[in-house]
């Protein structure tokens, strides 16, 4: 009884078992859907999210695609035997390998015969060319893709809209190795729509079946004519560095240092150069110093090493001073210092390439300072040479030849000359408290100096971790970074010209073109780079120069649509105007998506997305050299005064005793270092530091910035802010006559 009941109850009429049927195909169907959605999902966001995995410095060290290597000429072939000779192999690097044990995978030097081959025929050429100067010679471009269907490729670049294959490929091809394909939703006949341009060339399965088209670019030859070889040679600014020194500063990372010298080791030139690794962390000398030994004998060369020991404070640290020390910037600021007076005091090198244990280079990361060396002896308004463009990223940054000139000190690779360490020792603080680099930035400043710097960065800010990298964020933003890709056109036995024609960078030149193109440049409004759900608001013509003037309080709400804050990256770095000269910031290529240059209109959401390229000037309306037409700039307002005020004062408080009023905005005048030695005594002279009572005297013995003139590059001005160990610099309205008034 009991079975038959069960068999009865198992039984079902043809419309009770369709109906169960169906119930199962459906939710077979959204199982289903959920998992292709869920892999979509996955994929898509790894698309958008930076990968790590993707960027393979191994192609750094190849031969760009299609370019052949011809028959040398006997001086040509003896010059290549005698590099050869010295030339080290080169690891395949990758930023997944670097944040574990580098792999043991060796891979032939690129040949010098490229070397020679470009030389003969250069990419930076003696013609300066464009509003914005550049020798980077137009040559014609010739690309193959390689369709694979089923895949993706990860990481977008420039514009996010989906456009059909053939806008997509040309975005693809105008960032240059910043773009490695193209990845389209599904493919329709010639022209697939719903296309974007991507990082990485490595696709990946997608469950969406998507497609995906691997670029191949090569260079054509019609534009290298006999009057570009037979001037290859000529730079008046090259200079002569065989036996200069390289001092790497490292702590106790020993995959990064290992990483770092490789990298450093793989560049035939570094044979002209003596190598020195500076050590700092006692506990560490001796594994440390193993990973050196171990890097130096597999290449054959040697490397000098230093010890840094731990500062010991003087009886004139206060209590505050000497905790500072015990902290990672107190400890970073003197290894630098130690190396400076070490390299330049002890040593007398006259001039010194530094580096730090997490960076990595270029192949032409040493031409660069053999370059543009003999800028720093002709021209006595620049202080150094740095490989590194804080505001360098990928689809901003694209001419590889252009180079800039900078008031921001950059660091992360750079070449300073004695010189210039004699004047800044003179006011080196006991405890730069925001850093040495920040220091260095207010002591340039001082000095009226500058750094020349790449458009394109020739050094590769690669650790996971360290005393100022610990978030994703950062890592984000240092992968969004633009990195050099085309091999050294320099051998030894010849000055170096890599760089083409370099003769706008002398301050006079550098300033006469700035100044023209400022002037004749159409203006852009601050609001007009600001994004609006998602979409930009700019209808300007494409390939045009624009001035946008600009206060330093609306950077922040315009850095993201000027280019210049990649996407997921915000509060990653202080927003500082980096990469500035004297308030004015290059950005080289704007481009953004959904605005149609021919009709002047926004594009729909569906249908085609154009891409437009808008080089930028971002011009400081308050900038110390007056670029801006009159009715453009800001000055301090001829009714105000400037007076120092007491211990513990707000600005509001100072000038209330003067019967007269503050305004913030003046403030941001008073912002200068050689403005408040004229009313303090600055006996520490002066730094950078962060907070709302800006700028302003210390005279309260306690603090570890105790007689320091401290000013600021990121916090905004204010009238009301006091602090009980400061005295600030106000700006007070002249209401009653002040005979004791002192003026600018």
């Amino acid at each position: 009884m009991i079975s038959s009941r069960r068999r009865g109850k198992g039984k079902c009429d043809s419309a009770s078992c369709t109906r169960v049927a169906m119930a199962v195909l459906v939710a077979a169907n959204l199982l289903l859907c959920f998992i292709f959605g869920f892999f979509h999902l996955q994929h898509v966001e790894a698309a958008q999210a930076i990968d790590f995995g993707e960027l393979d410095f191994s192609k750094l060290y190849d031969p760009p695609p299609g370019m052949s290597t011809p028959e040398l000429p006997n001086l040509a072939r003896d010059a290549q035997s005698q590099m050869e000779a010295v030339q080290p192999t080169t690891r395949i690097w990758s930023l997944t390998n670097l944040r574990k044990e580098p792999e043991a995978v060796v891979s032939p030097s690129p040949p010098m015969a490229l070397a020679l081959r470009l030389a003969s025929c250069p990419v930076c050429g003696n013609q300066i060319l464009g509003q914005l100067p550049t020798p980077l010679k137009k040559r014609a471009i010739s690309c193959e893709w390689k369709e694979v269907p089923n895949t993706f490729l990860s990481d977008l670049v420039g514009v996010v809209a989906p456009d059909r294959l053939s806008a997509a490929k040309d975005i693809c091809t105008e960032f240059g190795s910043a773009c490695g394909g193209v990845t389209c939703s599904r493919s329709q006949g010639s022209d697939a729509f719903g296309c974007t341009a991507r990082a990485s060339a490595e696709p990946r399965a997608s469950p969406a079946r998507e497609v995906s088209y691997i670029k191949d670019c090569k260079f054509l030859e019609a534009d290298c004519d006999e009057e570009a070889v037979k001037t290859a040679a000529s730079n008046p600014f090259a200079k002569d560095m065989r036996g200069t020194a390289i001092v790497i500063l490292a702590h106790n990372r020993e995959a990064d240092l290992r990483n770092c010298l490789e990298s450093l080791l793989s560049i035939p030139e570094a044979a002209l150069f003596t190598l020195h690794v500076s050590l700092d962390d006692p506990v560490a000398f001796a594994t440390m110093g193993a990973t050196i030994q171990r890097v130096a004998s597999a290449h054959a060369v040697h490397i000098h090493v230093w010890k840094i020991y731990e500062q010991k404070p003087g009886d004139d640290y206060n209590s505050e001073m000497q905790k500072w020390t015990k902290m990672n910037t107190g400890k970073i600021a003197h290894h630098y210092w130690q190396v400076f007076e070490r390299a330049f005091m002890e040593e007398h090198f006259e001039q010194v390439i530094f580096a730090e244990e997490d960076l990595l280079f270029s192949p032409d990361f040493l031409a660069l300072f053999r370059s543009t060396a003999g800028l720093l002896d002709q021209d006595p308004s620049l202080w150094c040479v740095s490989a590194w463009n804080d505001f360098g990223f990928k689809g901003t940054a694209t001419d590889h030849c252009r180079l800039q000139r900078t008031s921001y000190f950059p660091g992360l690779g750079f070449l300073l000359p004695r010189s210039a360490w004699l004047k800044i020792r003179e006011e080196w603080p006991a405890a730069p408290t925001m850093g040495w680099d920040y220091w260095m930035r207010v002591a340039f400043r001082t000095f009226g100096k500058e750094c020349i710097v790449p458009e394109v960065s020739r050094s590769h800010h690669a650790a996971a971790k360290g005393s100022s990298v610990s978030t994703a964020k950062q890592l984000r933003l240092f992968d969004a970074m633009a990195f050099a890709d085309i091999p050294s056109t320099c051998v030894a036995t010849d000055s170096c010209n890599h760089f083409g024609n370099i003769s706008y960078l002398m301050e006079q030149e550098y300033e006469s073109w700035m100044r023209k193109v400022i002037e004749d440049a159409p203006r852009l409004k601050p609001s007009e780079l600001r994004l609006q759900n998602g979409k930009p608001l700019l209808k300007k013509l494409p390939n045009i120069v624009h001035v946008v003037p600009f206060q330093r309080e609306e950077y922040a709400g315009m850095a993201e649509g000027a280019g210049l804050l990649p996407r997921n990256t915000k509060g990653s770095i202080p927003q500082d105007l980096r990469s500035e000269h004297y308030g004015v910031i290059v950005v080289q290529e704007l481009v953004h998506p959904q605005y149609c240059p021919s009709t002047g209109a926004m594009a729909p959401k569906v249908g085609r997305m154009v891409s437009q390229h808008v080089p930028l000037l971002l011009v400081d309306r308050r900038s110390p050299r007056g670029y801006l037409q009159e009715d453009e700039q800001l000055r301090l307002e001829s009714d105000f005064e400037v007076i120092a005020g007491g211990q513990g004062q707000s600005c509001e408080d100072v000038c209330k005793q003067r019967r007269s009023s503050c305004d913030k905005n003046q403030l941001y005048f008073l912002n200068d270092c050689n403005l408040l030695r004229k009313h303090f005594a600055c006996e520490a002279g002066c730094a950078h530091q962060v907070g709302k009572e800006l700028p302003v005297y210390v005279p309260d013995s306690f603090q570890p910035t105790h007689r320091q003139c401290l000013l600021t590059f990121i916090s905004p001005m204010t009238c009301e802010a006091k602090h009980p160990s400061t005295a600030r610099l106000c700006a007070c309205r002249v209401i009653a006559p002040a005979p004791t008034s002192q003026r600018i």
